[in-house]
């Protein structure tokens, strides 16, 4: 199931002019946990609606592969992904059922459950989570009570545990997080953020690079967005063709 996943993100894996992206400017100190979170909550994206355009590596192993990728997501409803490569190659459906894909250039279709994202980066994750992943907000709620607070030169570090998984969120100065870790034995997702844009007085991480550790292999996904509109109508349509065989 893990190569069927990574060959699916390379089969569905623009640029376009530059943009401005501004350095963020924020004097506020925090001392401690309870008022990081509550100043990271209030720093946190919150559109309904975004659509990027960019680019998606998939490497695993020897195999790597950079492909033109639109993103469109509905808050809590849908991530929807269509890549190109010269001419199209295929779409993407993430929803709270599952994932479905098909690639049009061997003619095959994907329909399944969670599980497999948990076979490719090694952590089992629902809709919100992943939808989380892509807005640049912690996959797991931090606790208020029982968290470690670290301030480190560019920023804060929240540390905290539930159960076996122990979890690991790096954030700036300006409360954006630029990382976070989770842990189980060892499982291991590490997801980076970085080059945040600001549009409709939101920042985006324009950068996301997700590196998934379990049973001796390693797979990476790095998004890199080069447009991203927030809060528009977006279109997002997904039909499987029915001459196309299931894998």
């Amino acid at each position: 199931m893990r190569s069927v996943l990574f060959l699916g993100m390379i089969a569905l894996t623009v640029n376009s002019c530059s943009v401005l992206r501004p350095k963020p400017i924020n004097d506020i100190k925090v001392t401690n946990a309870k008022d990081l979170i509550e100043q990271i909550q209030t720093s946190q994206p919150s559109w309904n609606t975004i659509d990027m355009r960019g680019s998606v590596t998939a490497l695993q192993g020897d195999v790597s592969q950079r492909i033109s990728t639109s993103i469109r997501i509905r808050a809590n409803e849908l991530i929807w992904v269509n890549a190109a490569m010269i001419v199209p190659v295929g779409r993407a459906k993430i929803d709270k059922t599952g994932i479905s894909f098909y690639e049009q250039i061997g003619k095959t279709f994907f329909e399944g459950d969670f599980s497999a994202i948990e076979d490719a980066l090694g952590f089992s994750l629902n809709y919100a989570q992943i939808e989380n992943s892509l807005r640049g907000v912690s996959l797991f709620e931090t606790p208020k009570r029982r968290v470690r607070f670290e301030v480190i030169n560019d920023g804060y570090i929240l540390k905290s545990r539930q159960g076996n998984l122990r979890l690991c969120n790096t954030y700036n100065q300006q409360f954006m997080m630029t990382q976070q870790l989770l842990t189980i034995g060892q499982k291991r997702l590490l997801i980076h953020y970085s080059d945040y844009q600001q549009m409709s007085g939101q920042w985006i991480p324009m950068k996301i690079r997700y590196e998934g550790q379990s049973k001796g292999e390693t797979a990476l996904f790095e998004f890199e967005f080069r447009k991203a509109e927030v809060n528009s109508s977006v279109r997002t349509p997904f039909s499987i063709p029915k001459s196309y065989t299931r894998i």
